[in-house]
């Protein structure tokens, strides 16, 4: 039994790695396109209990911030083309107090935990009236996450004594990412965007870009 699960292990992280190299393959054809750019972005983050809850057996609200490095690809119209490529790097991490427990049959902390994760995605964008400087865009991508979960804090055995316990764990998961958004168009040159959306939590926040070739 140990040995099917230890199988069935390195068949995930195969698989998320050739995932994850299938989508990074991908980046050099877009060097070739004269239109391009990059930024940062900067947003608010939560999780919804909903999902939480397939990692976690028993968890507090959590909440944090996102970091995100973006490259954009425009089409021949530069910024004002209707589509665009949006290839992001992120860091996000969370946290919450309260009860912690992973699994069902883990003591019942009392403590603060965390939840960081880098995921690498790669999205379409769709702008609606691109030739206007100030136009709403929505977008679909897809990637992948490494995800920690740490908690460290204090139970109460049978006898009544405290004693501190620490739980990690480290996860390889799928992103799906939904952006919806004000995009601000500078003399085709400075992106500046006001951006909500789903991106395996729930993001608000703003980004920025120079584009290169503008």
């Amino acid at each position: 039994m140990a040995v099917l699960r230890s199988c069935t292990s390195r068949k995930k992280r195969f698989l998320a790695v050739f995932f994850l190299l299938s989508l990074v393959s991908a980046l050099p054809a877009f060097e070739l396109i004269p239109h391009s750019g990059a930024g940062i972005r900067i947003s608010s983050f939560g999780i919804p209990n909903e999902l939480i809850d397939l990692l976690i057996y028993e968890h507090p609200t959590i909440s944090g911030h996102a970091f995100a490095l973006e490259y954009r690809s425009y089409g021949e119209k530069g910024p004002k083309s209707v589509f665009s490529g949006l290839y992001c790097l992120e860091y996000s991490k969370m946290s919450g107090t309260g009860y912690w427990r992973v699994e069902q049959y883990n003591k019942k902390l009392d403590s603060t935990g965390e939840i960081s994760q880098i995921s690498l995605t790669a999205t379409i964008i769709m702008n609606l009236f691109p030739s206007l400087p100030v136009h709403p865009y929505i977008g679909a991508g897809i990637g992948i996450s490494a995800a920690s979960i740490f908690t460290e804090g204090v139970y109460t055995d049978e006898l009544g004594t405290e004693i501190r316990d620490s739980y990690k764990a480290n996860k390889v998961l799928p992103v799906g990412h939904i952006p919806v958004g004000l995009m601000i168009n500078i003399a085709s040159k400075i992106e500046i965007r006001i951006e909500g959306g789903f991106k395996n939590g729930f993001y608000f926040g703003g980004a920025v870009a120079y584009n290169f070739n503008f």
